[in-house]
């Protein structure tokens, strides 16, 4: 068995607990937007984004895998990996990218974040599955797709702001290459539409661009909404163009 179809499987597993959400298609979706599925992809243009599923460092602190030892947050040399990481197999960033120890603790990530995702993704925004919303159909995998971009804290505030995309803090902004909230826009409303196909037709209160936004088409984010990612160098994650080889 393949360790895409490994992955797919094990993902699956999940869907009896997070109401069906995670359908098998989903880990395609993030590798593709993300990394193209490399589990060796690593950040060069100044974050520390890692792996298959571009997971920052402080993403991984918050999940228990490191801890951040001091200095700059967007540093792979402030931090070291935990007991938690160690008792895998993994005790440094090369491990991670490089071993299969690694590879099965990026899937492990990517899976206890994206549940923890799904459980915090309000009624509202849960209640979008299904509805068509300027050209984009919204799905459960949709909605994840996007959590896993914004954050759900984050993703809640702009449903509930009324797809507001100015209620996303500038350093969001700063921190994924865009110059205006209506390059975000468009940016979210078709990451969104990947996951069914459908393509942002503009809108949305004057904010949308109309069609894919070329610059960031592909460009990938992630993690909760916390300070401990906002406060990252700039670019947290970086385009896919930018992504190093196998460290």
């Amino acid at each position: 068995m393949t360790r895409f179809w490994k992955t797919l499987f094990v993902v699956a597993a999940l869907v009896s607990w997070i109401g069906g959400a995670f359908a098998q298609d989903y880990t395609g979706l993030i590798w593709q937007q993300e990394s193209g599925g490399d589990y060796g992809a690593l950040n060069t243009n100044g974050g520390t984004a890692a792996g298959a599923y571009q997971i920052t460092a402080g993403t991984l602190a918050n999940l228990g895998y490191v801890q951040h030892t001091g200095g700059s947050r967007g540093s792979w040399s402030n931090y070291e990996w935990t007991s938690q990481a160690t008792s895998q197999g993994v005790s440094s960033l090369s491990g991670f990218l490089t071993s299969s120890a690694g590879h099965a603790l990026q899937d492990e990530a990517f899976e206890t974040l994206t549940s923890r995702n799904w459980s915090a993704l309000s009624s509202q925004t849960l209640g979008l599955a299904g509805q068509t919303i300027e050209g984009v159909s919204f799905t459960e995998n949709g909605l994840l797709t996007a959590a896993h971009f914004l954050g759900a804290g984050a993703l809640n505030d702009w449903v509930a702001a009324g797809f507001d995309p100015t209620v996303i803090p500038q350093s969001y902004l700063d921190a994924n290459g865009f110059s205006t909230h209506a390059e975000l826009q468009a940016y979210l409303m078709n990451r969104i539409g990947q996951a069914s196909g459908t393509v942002f037709a503009g809108g949305l209160g004057g904010f949308g661009t109309g069609g894919t936004f070329d610059q960031t088409d592909g460009f990938p984010g992630f993690g909760a909404k916390r300070p401990i990612l906002i406060r990252e160098i700039p670019p947290f994650q970086g385009e896919r163009t930018t992504l190093g080889g196998t460290q």
